[in-house]
């Protein structure tokens, strides 16, 4: 009795870290200045602390559990992080990884549940906000269109959470929805268009529709199809990672075809190139100066983008923690496919492709999903990413 007291309070200890750092992320990610008079960033930072305090505990209260095979291979991945994390500045690796390693024994799909809430109550609050005028909206003019970001730091941001809300949405249904589950993707293509004219949600969300209707229309069809399918997915996943180093190391505008596709993505790729002439690459991580602040504090005076969050980690990052989360991130993809869990696949390899075009790929305020890479740590904990469609 006294063991299933001590784990339920782990547990519950758990879930409340995650709803803290989540909900809090969200908030942060706003135009929010300050709340009570206190800078948000300085609320950020202590919360951060907290968080990290809470996760380190966790994950000290697991060790005795572990064979010493798999503390060494904890403490190497984690210094790993820890060292790209500290010469890089940038702290979104550290979290999901500590996420990850206190996740033995965890409720996954609780996790995308209580993630999916969170937004389905602080989207339309944190917008409303805006409405009213109580938080800024950010309004951004591109190509002559008026983008709105309705509260959030930026439109592609509030595109980003619609993308999320659909996802979220699929996933705890597992795919099992009728008609009025596609005039919702429909819904949320034409809000993303129209609202935040946000270009990586409308694609990424044809494609999923796209995606899900082709998997209906073959789930019934004999299990080698489906196997394909499952495999095409994977392929892509590989390749848009692939793709994307291979068009920003080279300059893309010296040939016609590449600097099409490059306009095409709204120069992603050159302008990735451009950071990365600049910086270069590293073995263990740098700090890449991309934001105004950042760029005033480092005297850096050309205005410089990274939205391809594959560049972003290995620029950021550098090489081995590049490779560490690819290999990782296509082995959960692989993994789930021998699971049969082709709902799942859709999604991972959605995200991946969201990747090319946005950073949030690799952070877990945006991608939970990411939490499951702990199958690869604790096979125990498999049994949430078993086909229940």
């Amino acid at each position: 009795m006294c063991c299933i007291h001590k784990k339920w309070n782990f547990n519950n200890i758990y879930f409340f870290t995650f709803v803290l750092w989540y909900s809090t992320k969200v908030v942060f990610n706003t135009t929010i200045g300050t709340i009570g008079g206190i800078p948000a960033d300085t609320i950020k930072g202590l919360l951060n602390l907290i968080v990290f305090a809470l996760l380190s505990f966790q994950i000290a209260l697991l060790l005795p559990s572990f064979e010493k095979k798999k503390i060494l291979l904890l403490a190497g991945i984690t210094m790993l992080i820890f060292v790209s994390t500290v010469l890089s500045g940038d702290g979104a690796l550290i979290f999901v990884w500590m996420f990850i390693a206190a996740s033995k024994n965890k409720n996954w799909n609780k996790l995308i549940e209580i993630a999916y809430k969170i937004l389905l109550v602080m989207v339309p609050v944190i917008a409303v906000l805006s409405l009213v005028g109580v938080i800024e909206d950010k309004t951004i003019a591109m190509r002559g269109v008026q983008r709105f970001s309705l509260g959030f730091s930026h439109p592609n941001q509030l595109g980003l959470r619609i993308f999320q809300l659909v996802i979220y949405h699929c996933y705890l249904n597992k795919g099992k929805f009728g008609w009025l589950g596609y005039f919702f993707i429909i819904l949320a293509i034409t809000f993303a268009y129209k609202i935040p004219n946000s270009q990586t949600a409308c694609i990424c969300l044809a494609v999923f529709l796209l995606l899900i209707l082709a998997y209906k229309f073959i789930e019934g069809l004999r299990p080698c199809i489906l196997k394909t399918y499952a495999r095409v997915l994977l392929t892509g996943t590989v390749l848009v990672n692939v793709f994307s180093i291979l068009l920003s190391a080279i300059d893309v505008n010296k040939n016609i075809l590449l600097s099409k596709v490059n306009e095409w993505m709204s120069a992603r790729f050159s302008l990735c190139h451009k950071v990365w002439q600049i910086y270069g690459i590293s073995f263990l991580g740098q700090k890449v100066h991309i934001t105004e602040k950042e760029r005033e504090l480092a005297g850096v005076t050309e205005g410089l983008w990274l939205d391809n969050a594959y560049v972003s980690i290995l620029l950021r990052y550098g090489i081995l923690v590049y490779l560490l989360f690819s290999i990782a991130y296509i082995w959960l993809v692989k993994y789930v496919i021998s699971k049969k869990n082709y709902i799942l696949v859709t999604i991972l390899f959605l995200y991946a492709l969201y990747g090319v075009m946005e950073n949030g790929f690799y952070t877990l305020i945006h991608n939970v999903f990411l939490i499951m890479m702990a199958v690869l740590l604790y096979k125990e904990t498999d049994t949430e990413i078993e086909n229940t469609t």
